[in-house]
């Protein structure tokens, strides 16, 4: 992809794009990102475990 075809497409309206995966329903939307977030909160959560304190010199996310 040439400079000038990525000047010229389009945003992704990543919003529109859930909303369009859940036939319109707002809500459901929302239920599946949040769910989501609770499932990367739970993955981000053992990684932390995992690593431990002295492979990440005391960083938590």
């Amino acid at each position: 992809m040439t400079a000038e075809a990525k000047k010229e497409e389009p945003p992704r309206d990543e919003a529109a794009e859930v909303l369009k995966l859940h036939h319109g329903d707002a809500m459901e939307a929302i239920r599946t990102l949040l769910a989501e977030r609770d499932s990367l909160e739970e993955r981000l959560a053992t990684a932390v475990i995992i690593l431990g304190t002295g492979y990440t010199r005391g960083w938590r996310p």
